[in-house]
């Protein structure tokens, strides 16, 4: 389970990763959305935390310390807590800001131009990342 986890958090890095071109490419020239309506603070920290749960599972991966899965489960749990609220804001509001503009990629956001089946995805495996890590953290799994 532990390698399978590992795999998991991989997956869900680089599929992050592929949502956040999405929203860093918001007003650039070969974008066509100018704007985006997610937190800077929100985007940053859903990838920190990100990075810090796969590094605090390595670390019990490496020193079989059950404190770095509980440490990487509280992680995991707050991650997808903010990875929610994203996508809360980004499924359930218009595609566009709430502004005229002359042009209307002056008012796209980004993203919404994500596919849903890849916020989806990553929700998905959120879930299946904390139940297995809690799994691990409770010694049901190994």
């Amino acid at each position: 389970m532990t390698n399978f986890l590992i795999g998991l958090l991989a997956v869900q890095l680089l599929g992050g990763l592929h949502q956040l071109t999405f929203v860093l490419g918001a007003g650039q020239k070969l974008s066509s959305a100018r704007a985006t309506r997610l937190p800077d603070a929100a985007v940053v920290g859903h990838v920190m935390l990100g990075g810090l749960a796969f590094a605090l599972w390595l670390g019990w991966v490496m020193f079989d310390e059950r404190a770095f899965a509980w440490m990487t489960l509280a992680t995991v749990v707050l991650a997808a807590a903010v990875g929610g609220f994203m996508f809360h804001r980004t499924f359930f509001r218009s595609p566009v800001v709430d502004r005229p503009a002359a042009d209307p990629a002056d008012v796209r956001v980004a993203e919404k131009q994500i596919p849903a089946a890849s916020l989806a995805v990553h929700g998905l495996g959120a879930a299946a990342l904390i139940l297995g890590t809690l799994l691990v953290a409770l010694d049901v799994l190994d």
